[in-house]
């Protein structure tokens, strides 16, 4: 395992990012880095949006077909092979079964790779997630994992367009796309998050996927805000006119941070490519502050508890508020 002195704000090509992972001070992998997509969908359980959802996720497992090896099936906790199942089909029945709304039981799917084989308690960077949830909460959720090299190799247009193409699906209402920190999801607990705040902390172009936490408090209060933004956000029409509309938005992002319509909605892209930024040198990169000083009206800034975990004696609060606000 490496550390964080490996990271390299300033790179051209991020794929040195798939070999880095982080350990805890006892030497157990514990993180990795990469990209990391968030689809947040509003009222998604109609049988039309679980098949959309399905179709995201059946289109990330032939992308990455030679990477991806278990899944959890539902209702299940541990890891199963996906060898010994049809899993296409398997998550297209998943997706037809009407949801239990008394046990407030609804769709789940996912998926994980160790394509060499490795230890199934290490972090992945290969990793895809549906929670399609019951009318009794506001926000279902689709969470991606990216191995960096990957828009390297396609190029990041490809990149794009593919986030772009799932938008068009699933019709967000808010998400986002970009470098990110990439926890072991299903097993990670406080160590991995205050391992994480460091690194978060310094490199501000890094996603933090708190997706628990976070749509745990949007379907608390059924409210449609971003959580953040990232080198790719995605806002719906409804958050598009709450700003002004497309062309108030695209004349005061400017050329360097362009827009791409979709069917409902729009996607902001901060610069040219990712970036990570370092505040260690003094680099915050200028696209990603200008998507966020641009969006701030519609950013959920009322936090009453933690986003991100922080050691003592910090107060997790007030750090995860400067983290939200980091680009401000």
């Amino acid at each position: 395992m490496t550390d964080e002195s490996a990271i390299t704000a300033d790179a051209r090509d991020w794929s040195f990012l798939d070999a880095i992972g982080i350990a805890s001070a006892r030497g157990n992998p514990m993180l990795r880095l990469g990209h990391y997509i968030d689809f947040a969908l509003q009222r998604a359980t109609s049988l039309e949006i679980r098949e959309k959802m399905t179709d995201v996720m059946l289109e990330y497992k032939q992308i990455f077909d030679d990477k991806l090896t278990h899944y959890i099936p539902h209702d299940g906790r541990r890891l199963h092979s996906l060898s010994k199942i049809d899993y296409d089909s398997y998550i297209r029945e998943r997706a037809r079964t009407p949801d239990n709304v008394k046990n407030d039981d609804g769709f789940e799917a996912s998926l994980f790779g160790y394509p060499e084989g490795g230890d199934l308690d290490d972090p992945t960077i290969y990793y895809a997630e549906a929670i399609g949830e019951t009318e009794m909460r506001e926000f279902s959720r689709i969470g991606i994992y990216l191995p960096a090299s990957w828009p390297e190799k396609v190029g990041y247009d490809q990149y794009r367009s593919l986030v772009q193409g799932w938008c068009e699906k699933l019709k967000p209402a808010y998400g986002t796309a970009g470098l990110s920190i990439l926890f072991n999801e299903g097993r990670q607990g406080l160590a991995d998050r205050l391992l994480a705040f460091p690194i978060a902390k310094r490199f501000p172009g890094l996603d933090v996927p708190e997706q628990s936490r976070w749509y745990v408090r949007m379907n608390r209060l059924r409210k449609k805000a971003i959580r953040t933004v990232n080198w790719l956000t995605f806002i719906d029409n409804g958050l598009v006119n709450d700003l002004g509309g497309q062309s108030r938005l695209a004349d005061e992002l400017g050329a360097s941070c362009p827009i791409y319509s979709y069917d409902g909605g729009v996607m902001i892209q901060a610069g040219d490519r990712p970036e990570l930024g370092d505040l260690n040198r003094g680099m915050v990169p200028k696209g990603y502050q200008r998507v966020a000083r641009i969006l701030k009206p519609i950013r959920f800034d009322d936090h009453q508890r933690p986003l991100i975990d922080a050691p003592p004696p910090l107060d997790a609060l007030e750090e995860s508020i400067k983290w939200v606000r980091r680009f401000d």
